[in-house]
């Protein structure tokens, strides 16, 4: 018969309400919307050293059950949440002791944002990787030097290890360890459900091509971004594009590559790559469809560019980082 995991939500004063809530009703919405099973899939508990209200970063409070009336032989998997700056996240020393005694018995331990700092000062992370908020980063290093911090990836996986860049990469995570125990299709449906735009893998970086340039450009180009992802395999050469945007190709040139700092055709490049990425993740997708349907025309285009770009070739990108074909859930 199946069973049912606890997950374990460790809260704290000034927790950051997303790094917490957002796993949480992962959990329970495939629990209770996806999986058919009995008894359930998940129990989510949220609980503080205290026990009772906590008060989050923003104000609000959670209710919390006392650590001490949780059995830690019975939990499966615990997440830590962020708070606070990232570089001066709050590290409460009576929570850093209830893991330090606590942890190591847990399936799983994962850390969302600056709860990292956390598992790193409880010395659970030792000679492991671990990702964090990337502001966080430099700091978290400093404090643990045992630790190696990744400061790009939207989540990692080290050992029982997993943790995650800052607040909505704490759903991505809660989605991949959903696929680690019921398998792609559940991961899947539960992203559908969750109205996500797309179901991020963890070597994916924090910052993507498509928001580093909306952050780097004129506001005024923030729809053609958009447009730009939504047709990558049209005609985006800087014609279409100043067309698009109401301009004069040499004007709209000129006025882009000063507001972003590159050319159109530099960031339709980076554009096209991030989604060529995204879709060689998929092992049933042939390259040659991946090439077409990214705008590179054919598999050699974006061989040449993978490789300039990555300093490998598709085929080696998709062996290092797709899901296997056929991966059976766990138990």
């Amino acid at each position: 018969m199946a069973k049912t995991r606890t997950i374990l939500l460790l809260a704290f004063e000034e927790v950051a309400l997303l790094d917490l809530v957002g796993p949480a009703d992962a959990f329970t919405v495939v629990s209770g919307h996806v999986l058919s099973q009995s008894p359930p899939a998940y129990r989510v508990a949220v609980a503080s050293v205290p026990g009772g209200p906590i008060r989050s970063v923003s104000g609000l409070s959670i209710d919390t059950l006392a650590l001490d009336a949780i059995d830690p032989a019975a939990i499966d998997t615990i997440i830590v949440p962020g708070g606070g700056p990232p570089q001066a996240p709050p590290v409460p020393p009576n929570l850093v002791a209830w893991l330090a005694g606590n942890g190591a018995a847990a399936r799983r331990l994962c850390s969302v944002c600056t709860g990292a700092f956390l598992l790193a000062a409880a010395g659970l992370a030792e000679g492991r990787r671990l990702a964090t908020h990337w502001e966080a980063a430099g700091e978290l290093q400093r404090r643990h030097p045992a630790v190696s911090v990744e400061p790009e990836p939207i989540f990692v996986h080290d050992g029982p290890v997993w943790s995650s860049a800052g607040f909505t990469a704490g759903i991505d995570l809660a989605l991949a360890l959903v696929e680690e125990d019921h398998g792609h299709a559940a991961a899947m449906q539960l992203a559908r459900l969750m109205v996500m735009f797309v179901k991020r893998p963890g070597e994916q970086r924090q910052f993507s091509s498509a928001l580093a340039s909306q952050t780097a450009a004129d506001p005024a180009f923030d729809r053609l971004h958009a447009w730009i992802v939504d047709n990558l395999d049209a005609d985006l050469r800087v014609e279409a594009l100043a067309a698009r945007a109401g301009m004069a190709p040499r004007t709209f040139a000129r006025r882009y590559a000063r507001a972003a700092g590159r050319t159109p055709a530099r960031t339709v490049e980076l554009l096209r790559l991030e989604a060529a990425c995204q879709a060689l993740l998929d092992p049933q997708l042939p390259i040659k469809q991946v090439a077409r349907r990214c705008g590179f025309g054919d598999e050699q285009n974006l061989r040449r560019c993978f490789l300039r770009r990555y300093g490998m070739v598709p085929a080696q990108y998709r062996s290092r980082f797709a899901r296997p074909a056929s991966v059976p859930a766990c138990p």
